[in-house]
């Protein structure tokens, strides 16, 4: 089996390395023409920034399994706002989801549910990942079950809320430059100054979603932020980079930075709960695997 892994790696850096050489020359050329040199006029007001994130873990047992789960919009105080916990239990197949899924479905509601409680009460809400993504994978997941009506309520909560920003580190979007990877992938290799790519407006599910590209400092990682609005235009992509120049760190916002250091639902901490829960008793996954050396992988710290 890990002859045949190595096969398949060694064949798809084959693929890599023959890529037309002149077509991804011209992808690269029409992210550059895309892309507009912008120097943030840094923004020393007293803004408000918060960041939105979940973190969750979850631990099979026989019969059932339970997950904790964290939620909260942190300002760059360290302080928290609009908290949510929970920690539960499911039985059998009640959810129609994967543990794993249910629980990403539970985190990014929550979420909407805090980012919709403080946007009145900040400058900027920045929410960790992509909505057009999250929009994506929950009616492929949830079309057939009752969760994907309160799902597309919570985040039609934040329709029109132009302050409210996510953001993503990695995205796959390929409507702008239309290669065979995403656009962030040329813009990242075709541009080093900071700057800005403002892309289209798409409606999903009702909410009006306006995609941009910015890089905050010189040599940074290019960020992909979607803004639920259809009323956006440069001057709005230029006030947030403007807020968020001296408010980030190797060009990711710190307020991010620090909600997901928050809500981060540990492997110690889970066991703390579950000890606490008196499920101390109970056959799990982790001592069946244990029998191998081995860990489960479901537990994770981070949505």
């Amino acid at each position: 089996m890990l002859e045949e892994l190595f096969k398949k790696a060694v064949q798809l850096g084959e693929r890599i390395a023959s890529q037309d050489v002149a077509r991804f020359r011209e992808l690269l050329e029409r992210a550059k023409e895309l892309w507009t040199e912008y120097s943030p006029r840094h923004d020393s007001r007293n803004r408000v920034v918060m960041g939105v994130d979940s973190g969750w873990n979850v631990r099979l047992y026989e019969g059932f399994y339970v997950y904790a789960l964290r939620a909260a919009a942190v300002d760059e105080h360290q302080e928290v706002h609009e908290p949510v916990a929970e920690f539960n239990m499911i039985g059998g197949e009640q959810t129609g989801l994967t543990p794993e899924n249910y629980v990403k479905v539970q985190g990014e509601m929550a979420e909407h549910y805090v980012a919709d409680r403080i946007a009145d009460e900040a400058d900027l809400v920045l929410v960790d990942g992509s909505l057009i993504a999250r929009l994506q994978s929950a009616h492929r997941l949830l079309r057939e079950l009752h969760l994907l009506k309160e799902y597309l309520s919570l985040a039609r909560s934040l329709r029109e809320r132009r302050n409210v920003v996510f953001v993503a580190k990695y995205s796959h979007r390929r409507s702008l430059i239309r290669g065979e990877l995403g656009d962030i992938y040329y813009i990242a290799r075709s541009t080093r100054t900071p700057g800005y790519v403002l892309g289209q407006t798409d409606e999903r599910f009702g909410i009006p979603i306006t995609t941009a590209y910015v890089r905050l400092a010189k040599h940074a990682n290019p960020l992909a932020i979607e803004i639920p609005s259809g009323d956006v235009d440069e001057e709005d992509v230029r006030h947030i980079m403007d807020v968020l120049s001296l408010r980030s760190v190797m060009g990711y916002p710190y307020a991010l930075y620090l909600a997901h250091r928050t809500v981060r639902v540990t492997d110690a901490l889970m066991d703390q709960l579950c000890v606490a829960a008196g499920l101390i008793s109970f056959s799990g996954a982790r001592e069946v695997l244990s029998l191998e050396g081995g860990r489960d992988n479901l537990g994770r710290g981070e949505a």
